[in-house]
Protein backbone atom coordinates (compact mmCIF):
# COMPACT_ATOMS: atom_id res chain seq x y z
CA UNK A 1 0.00 0.00 0.00
CA UNK A 2 1.09 3.59 -0.75
CA UNK A 3 1.94 6.05 2.19
CA UNK A 4 2.61 9.47 3.10
CA UNK A 5 5.73 10.03 4.52
CA UNK A 6 6.35 14.00 4.72
CA UNK A 7 3.57 16.50 5.27
CA UNK A 8 4.59 20.56 5.62
CA UNK A 9 1.84 23.28 5.13
CA UNK A 10 1.48 26.88 5.88
CA UNK A 11 -1.52 29.00 4.30
CA UNK A 12 -1.77 28.76 0.84
CA UNK A 13 -2.82 32.56 -0.81
CA UNK A 14 -4.02 31.36 -4.71
CA UNK A 15 -7.74 32.13 -4.91
CA UNK A 16 -9.24 31.72 -8.00
CA UNK A 17 -8.86 35.71 -9.07
CA UNK A 18 -5.53 35.85 -7.27
CA UNK A 19 -3.13 32.86 -8.15
CA UNK A 20 0.25 32.85 -6.50
CA UNK A 21 1.27 29.21 -5.89
CA UNK A 22 2.87 26.92 -8.34
CA UNK A 23 2.95 23.39 -7.84
CA UNK A 24 5.65 21.29 -8.70
CA UNK A 25 4.49 17.48 -9.05
CA UNK A 26 8.48 15.43 -8.99
CA UNK A 27 7.55 12.02 -10.44
CA UNK A 28 9.63 8.51 -10.74
CA UNK A 29 8.39 4.74 -10.84
CA UNK A 30 8.22 5.28 -6.89
CA UNK A 31 7.23 8.38 -5.60
CA UNK A 32 5.46 11.61 -5.77
CA UNK A 33 6.58 15.27 -4.24
CA UNK A 34 4.54 18.00 -3.92
CA UNK A 35 6.60 21.03 -3.40
CA UNK A 36 4.88 24.24 -3.63
CA UNK A 37 6.36 27.66 -4.14
CA UNK A 38 4.78 31.28 -3.62
CA UNK A 39 5.98 32.85 -6.88
CA UNK A 40 5.44 36.31 -5.54
CA UNK A 41 8.50 36.28 -3.07
CA UNK A 42 9.90 32.49 -3.86
CA UNK A 43 9.20 31.06 -0.52
CA UNK A 44 8.44 27.00 -0.73
CA UNK A 45 5.61 27.32 1.67
CA UNK A 46 3.75 23.27 1.28
CA UNK A 47 5.66 19.87 0.39
CA UNK A 48 4.05 16.72 0.46
CA UNK A 49 6.32 12.91 0.07
CA UNK A 50 4.21 10.22 -0.92
CA UNK A 51 5.59 6.56 -1.93
CA UNK A 52 4.99 3.35 -3.62
CA UNK A 53 4.86 0.10 -1.63
CA UNK A 54 7.11 -2.16 -3.63
CA UNK A 55 4.26 -4.61 -4.92
CA UNK A 56 2.55 -1.87 -6.17
CA UNK A 57 3.11 -2.06 -10.47
CA UNK A 58 2.48 1.41 -11.73
CA UNK A 59 1.33 4.40 -10.49
CA UNK A 60 -2.56 3.98 -10.31
CA UNK A 61 -2.81 2.75 -6.55
CA UNK A 62 -0.34 5.56 -5.28
CA UNK A 63 -2.66 8.33 -7.54
CA UNK A 64 -5.62 7.18 -6.19
CA UNK A 65 -3.79 7.16 -2.72
CA UNK A 66 -3.35 10.73 -3.16
CA UNK A 67 -6.83 11.98 -3.48
CA UNK A 68 -7.70 10.39 -0.02
CA UNK A 69 -4.55 11.44 1.66
CA UNK A 70 -2.93 14.91 -0.15
CA UNK A 71 -3.91 17.98 1.88
CA UNK A 72 -2.89 19.97 -1.22
CA UNK A 73 -4.58 18.06 -4.40
CA UNK A 74 -7.61 20.03 -4.19
CA UNK A 75 -5.68 23.27 -4.48
CA UNK A 76 -5.43 26.00 -6.45
CA UNK A 77 -2.15 26.66 -8.21
CA UNK A 78 -1.39 29.31 -11.08
CA UNK A 79 0.69 27.06 -13.06
CA UNK A 80 1.19 23.40 -12.57
CA UNK A 81 5.02 21.44 -13.45
CA UNK A 82 5.01 17.69 -14.15
CA UNK A 83 8.58 17.50 -13.53
CA UNK A 84 9.68 13.63 -14.53
CA UNK A 85 12.62 12.38 -12.88
CA UNK A 86 13.97 9.67 -14.90
CA UNK A 87 17.24 8.67 -16.73
CA UNK A 88 15.56 8.00 -20.08
CA UNK A 89 16.76 11.01 -21.53
CA UNK A 90 19.50 12.64 -23.24
CA UNK A 91 21.26 16.23 -23.48
CA UNK A 92 22.03 16.69 -27.47
CA UNK A 93 23.02 19.22 -30.42
CA UNK A 94 19.78 21.11 -32.01
CA UNK A 95 19.25 19.44 -35.53
CA UNK A 96 18.83 21.59 -38.11
CA UNK A 97 16.13 20.18 -39.84
CA UNK A 98 13.34 20.00 -36.97
CA UNK A 99 12.44 16.35 -37.10
CA UNK A 100 10.97 14.56 -34.30
CA UNK A 101 11.74 11.39 -35.74
CA UNK A 102 15.47 11.85 -35.53
CA UNK A 103 15.18 12.87 -32.00
CA UNK A 104 13.44 9.65 -31.38
CA UNK A 105 15.40 7.42 -32.80
CA UNK A 106 18.54 9.51 -31.25
CA UNK A 107 17.07 8.53 -27.58
CA UNK A 108 15.87 4.54 -28.61
CA UNK A 109 19.44 4.75 -29.95
CA UNK A 110 20.81 5.22 -26.16
CA UNK A 111 18.19 4.34 -24.24
CA UNK A 112 16.44 1.32 -25.84
CA UNK A 113 12.54 1.34 -27.44
CA UNK A 114 9.98 2.21 -25.31
CA UNK A 115 6.32 1.84 -26.48
CA UNK A 116 3.18 3.76 -25.42
CA UNK A 117 5.70 6.99 -24.52
CA UNK A 118 5.04 10.57 -25.52
CA UNK A 119 8.23 12.35 -27.06
CA UNK A 120 9.21 15.71 -24.95
CA UNK A 121 11.70 18.19 -26.41
CA UNK A 122 12.96 21.16 -24.61
CA UNK A 123 15.44 23.53 -26.63
CA UNK A 124 18.20 24.39 -24.69
CA UNK A 125 21.14 27.74 -24.33
CA UNK A 126 24.08 26.76 -26.31
CA UNK A 127 22.18 24.91 -28.86
CA UNK A 128 21.15 21.94 -27.56
CA UNK A 129 18.33 20.32 -27.00
CA UNK A 130 16.94 18.19 -23.94
CA UNK A 131 15.09 14.94 -25.05
CA UNK A 132 13.21 12.44 -22.85
CA UNK A 133 9.82 10.46 -23.16
CA UNK A 134 6.66 10.01 -20.30
CA UNK A 135 4.36 7.26 -20.08
CA UNK A 136 1.02 7.56 -21.98
CA UNK A 137 -0.62 6.08 -18.77
CA UNK A 138 1.32 8.09 -16.04
CA UNK A 139 0.23 11.10 -18.33
CA UNK A 140 -3.35 10.09 -18.25
CA UNK A 141 -3.57 9.93 -14.73
CA UNK A 142 -1.73 13.03 -13.72
CA UNK A 143 -3.50 15.17 -16.34
CA UNK A 144 -7.37 13.54 -14.85
CA UNK A 145 -6.43 15.82 -11.50
CA UNK A 146 -4.38 18.44 -13.13
CA UNK A 147 -5.97 18.97 -16.17
CA UNK A 148 -3.67 22.10 -17.16
CA UNK A 149 -0.21 20.38 -16.08
CA UNK A 150 2.85 20.58 -18.41
CA UNK A 151 5.61 18.14 -18.47
CA UNK A 152 9.13 19.01 -17.55
CA UNK A 153 12.51 16.64 -17.03
CA UNK A 154 14.14 16.91 -13.65
CA UNK A 155 17.36 17.41 -15.66
CA UNK A 156 15.94 20.55 -17.37
CA UNK A 157 16.00 22.77 -13.67
CA UNK A 158 19.77 20.88 -12.95
CA UNK A 159 20.80 22.39 -16.72
CA UNK A 160 19.82 26.15 -15.47
CA UNK A 161 22.00 26.49 -12.43
CA UNK A 162 24.71 28.90 -12.99
CA UNK A 163 27.97 27.63 -12.31
CA UNK A 164 31.47 28.15 -14.31
CA UNK A 165 33.87 25.39 -13.42
CA UNK A 166 32.13 22.42 -11.69
CA UNK A 167 30.73 18.79 -10.75
CA UNK A 168 26.67 19.30 -9.81
CA UNK A 169 25.74 16.13 -7.89
CA UNK A 170 22.07 15.45 -7.05
CA UNK A 171 21.53 12.15 -5.17
CA UNK A 172 18.01 9.97 -4.98
CA UNK A 173 17.50 7.26 -3.30
CA UNK A 174 18.74 4.91 -6.44
CA UNK A 175 20.00 7.35 -8.83
CA UNK A 176 23.17 9.76 -8.66
CA UNK A 177 22.55 13.22 -11.45
CA UNK A 178 25.83 14.09 -12.86
CA UNK A 179 26.44 17.92 -14.39
CA UNK A 180 29.52 18.93 -15.38
CA UNK A 181 30.01 22.80 -16.20
CA UNK A 182 33.54 23.38 -18.12
CA UNK A 183 33.89 27.75 -18.46
CA UNK A 184 30.64 27.83 -17.72
CA UNK A 185 29.46 25.47 -20.54
CA UNK A 186 27.45 21.82 -19.66
CA UNK A 187 30.35 19.34 -20.94
CA UNK A 188 27.77 16.15 -20.02
CA UNK A 189 24.27 15.63 -18.07
CA UNK A 190 23.79 12.20 -17.32
CA UNK A 191 22.30 9.98 -14.67
CA UNK A 192 23.81 6.87 -13.05
CA UNK A 193 22.18 4.50 -10.59
CA UNK A 194 23.39 4.33 -7.02
CA UNK A 195 25.81 1.39 -6.31
CA UNK A 196 28.26 -0.07 -3.98
CA UNK A 197 30.50 3.14 -2.55
CA UNK A 198 33.38 2.23 -4.82
CA UNK A 199 31.69 2.03 -8.16
CA UNK A 200 29.54 5.68 -7.00
CA UNK A 201 33.38 7.23 -6.36
CA UNK A 202 34.41 5.99 -9.70
CA UNK A 203 31.82 6.96 -11.81
CA UNK A 204 32.15 10.65 -10.32
CA UNK A 205 35.73 11.28 -11.04
CA UNK A 206 36.69 9.18 -13.93
CA UNK A 207 33.46 11.00 -15.75
CA UNK A 208 34.70 14.07 -14.37
CA UNK A 209 38.38 13.35 -15.28
CA UNK A 210 37.34 13.18 -18.67
CA UNK A 211 36.00 16.55 -18.94
CA UNK A 212 38.42 18.78 -16.35
CA UNK A 213 41.90 18.63 -17.26
CA UNK A 214 42.65 19.27 -13.26
CA UNK A 215 39.66 18.34 -10.66
CA UNK A 216 41.82 20.53 -8.21
CA UNK A 217 40.62 23.31 -10.36
CA UNK A 218 36.84 21.95 -10.23
CA UNK A 219 34.22 23.08 -7.70
CA UNK A 220 31.89 20.28 -5.87
CA UNK A 221 28.23 21.03 -5.31
CA UNK A 222 26.19 18.25 -4.18
CA UNK A 223 22.41 18.00 -3.44
CA UNK A 224 20.76 15.79 -1.37
CA UNK A 225 23.43 13.86 0.57
CA UNK A 226 23.03 12.32 4.01
CA UNK A 227 26.34 10.94 5.68
CA UNK A 228 24.31 7.50 6.48
CA UNK A 229 23.70 6.72 3.29
CA UNK A 230 25.82 8.63 1.16
CA UNK A 231 29.42 8.39 2.66
CA UNK A 232 30.88 7.67 -0.59
CA UNK A 233 31.02 11.08 -1.57
CA UNK A 234 33.82 11.78 1.47
CA UNK A 235 35.59 9.69 -0.83
CA UNK A 236 35.62 12.01 -3.88
CA UNK A 237 36.17 15.51 -2.03
CA UNK A 238 39.73 15.97 -1.85
CA UNK A 239 40.31 15.61 -5.37
CA UNK A 240 37.80 18.75 -5.53
CA UNK A 241 39.24 22.65 -5.20
CA UNK A 242 35.88 22.79 -2.63
CA UNK A 243 32.92 21.37 -1.88
CA UNK A 244 29.60 22.39 -0.91
CA UNK A 245 26.65 20.75 0.25
CA UNK A 246 23.47 22.97 -0.56
CA UNK A 247 21.74 24.00 1.81
CA UNK A 248 17.68 24.75 2.05
CA UNK A 249 17.32 28.46 2.36
CA UNK A 250 15.81 29.82 5.87
CA UNK A 251 12.80 31.58 6.07
CA UNK A 252 11.07 28.90 3.72
CA UNK A 253 8.72 25.73 4.96
CA UNK A 254 11.47 23.76 3.18
CA UNK A 255 13.97 24.69 5.98
CA UNK A 256 12.08 22.49 8.84
CA UNK A 257 12.66 19.30 6.96
CA UNK A 258 16.36 19.74 8.50
CA UNK A 259 15.02 19.36 11.96
CA UNK A 260 14.00 15.39 11.03
CA UNK A 261 16.32 15.20 7.94
CA UNK A 262 19.64 16.60 8.18
CA UNK A 263 22.33 17.94 5.64
CA UNK A 264 19.11 18.46 3.56
CA UNK A 265 18.69 15.78 1.95
CA UNK A 266 15.43 16.47 0.04
CA UNK A 267 17.53 19.86 -1.13
CA UNK A 268 17.11 18.73 -5.41
CA UNK A 269 13.05 19.34 -4.88
CA UNK A 270 13.69 22.78 -4.22
CA UNK A 271 15.76 23.91 -7.04
CA UNK A 272 12.99 25.09 -8.97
Amino acid sequence: MAKKKIGLYSTLESSFNNKVEDLYLIVDNEQIIFSVKNNTNGQFVAFEHFVNSPDNVGWHQLIAYLQNNSKLIQSIFNNVFFVWNSARYLLTKKQIKEDTLLYQQELDLVHGMSSEEELYLKQLDDNKMLVFSVPDALSTLLSRTFPTGKWHHFAEFVYTIPVQNAALVFLFDNSIYLRLVKEGKTKLMNTYPIEGADQNCYTILNTGANVFTDLGQTELFVWGSYQAKDEFINGVLPYFSSFQMVNIENGSIAHSLNTNYPNHIYSPYFIF
